[in-house]
């Protein structure tokens, strides 16, 4: 358990999955995602990747995000681990929209720097960002994170190509 100024973060469960599925079928939630976007998602599809997860907890941890109040909110994993050159992608979401806004994925980003860091002896965390993605480049800047670059035209969506922006913070 990971303890943040306003959130928990777990591991992510079994019973997680319920709010996961719906949030992961809503093209509001999905629209900045870069892997998978609107393409639906099959509970039966969703519990295959869930029990396949633990054969890659060596290269990707992930987790669910709740409230001090314990309400399920979202998600956020560690991915790409590596560690000889002590580095992991970062990433994140709030599926529940009803907790847009309220500082939830700053405080979910700046527990899994931290935790990154501190527990897991990581130096470099990185990710990448749709440009057009205001509201998470805020957050990311907020907790600490500078572009390093753009990975040109990555992400193809509603009939145009779109930029994204790689950022990393350094544990110094």
């Amino acid at each position: 358990m990971i303890l943040g100024d306003k959130i928990i973060i777990n591991g992510l469960e079994s019973n997680d999955l319920k709010e996961r599925h719906l949030w992961l079928n809503d093209p509001e939630i999905t629209y900045y995602f870069t892997n998978l976007g609107s393409i639906p998602t099959s509970k039966s599809d969703l519990e295959k990747w869930y029990e396949n997860i633990s054969a890659k907890r060596s290269q990707e941890l992930h987790f669910s995000i709740f409230t001090k109040e314990l309400k399920h909110i979202g998600g956020a994993q560690l991915k790409n681990i590596d560690w000889k050159n002590r580095s992991a992608e970062l990433g994140i979401f709030i599926g529940d929209k009803s907790e847009w806004g309220k500082g939830y994925g700053t405080n979910a980003t700046q527990c899994l720097i931290d935790f990154g860091f501190n527990e897991l002896n990581l130096h470099r965390l990185w990710l990448r960002v749709d440009q057009d993605n205001l509201a998470a480049l805020k957050c990311y800047q907020k907790a600490g994170f500078v572009q390093e670059g753009i990975f040109r035209a990555e992400v193809f969506r509603n009939g145009c190509f779109h930029d994204s922006v790689v950022m990393s913070v350094l544990n110094n």
